[in-house]
C-alpha cells in the first residue's frame, strides 16, 4: 500500500525537485515499482533454493539496513 501512495508523489518530486522530464520521471517510477514487485520472488527463490528461511531473512535484513543507512547519509 505504501508503494501505491508513493508513486504519484515520487513523479512530482522527480519533476519539481530533480528537474527531470515527465516521461523520464514516470519511467524511473515504473522501474522502481517493477523492482518492488520482483524482489520478493527473487528473495523467495534464494531462500528456498540456497539459503534457508532464517539465513535469508538475516542476510536481506542486513542488506536493507546498509542500503537505508547509505541513502539516509546521502540525503543529509
Amino acid at each position: 500500500m505504501a508503494s501505491l501512495g508513493l508513486q504519484r508523489n515520487l513523479v512530482t518530486y522527480f519533476v519539481n525537485k530533480l528537474n527531470l522530464s515527465k516521461p523520464t520521471a514516470a519511467n524511473m517510477v515504473s522501474n522502481f515499482v517493477g523492482t518492488l514487485y520482483l524482489t520478493p520472488f527473487i528473495g523467495g527463490f534464494m531462500a528456498d533454493s540456497y539459503m534457508g528461511r532464517f539465513w535469508a531473512i538475516f542476510a536481506f535484513a542486513i542488506i536493507q539496513i546498509l542500503v537505508s543507512h547509505s541513502i539516509s547519509s546521502m540525503l543529509r
